[in-house]
């Protein structure tokens, strides 16, 4: 209702598709969706891992490895990625896993991890 631009953050297509997005300025649900860009992953060959791979370092090398890949397809696509993108981007080269990052983003627009899918 206030017509207030706003960022909603969805991992996925089917989350946009089947959660309910409310405007974080005023709380209501008529908000007009305009999709932004999408970075799709690529499969890559796999790489053999040791155990000593699979440490916490590791963990912190993934959401890295995401971020590289989210900045590639921003970089291949000439539309904007918004402000969200950008904070999720910023937060995974820091190393914040992708569900603290989902969790927190979650909060901010009034929804919990429990919202069903």
């Amino acid at each position: 209702d206030c017509e207030k631009e706003v960022s909603i953050f969805f991992l996925s297509f089917s989350d946009a598709e089947n959660e309910e997005a409310l405007c974080p300025e005023c709380g209501s649900k008529k908000l007009e969706r305009i999709v932004s860009g999408v970075a799709v992953l690529k499969e890559k060959k796999p790489v053999a891992q040791t155990p000593s791979s699979r440490s916490t370092a590791h963990k912190a090398e993934d959401t890295q490895s995401l971020a590289r890949t989210m900045d590639d397809a921003a970089r291949k696509s000439s539309k904007g990625y918004g402000d969200d993108f950008k904070e999720v981007k910023g937060r995974l080269e820091k190393g914040e896993s992708s569900t603290s990052i989902e969790k927190r983003m979650r909060k901010r627009v009034g929804e919990s991890m429990d919202t069903p899918h």
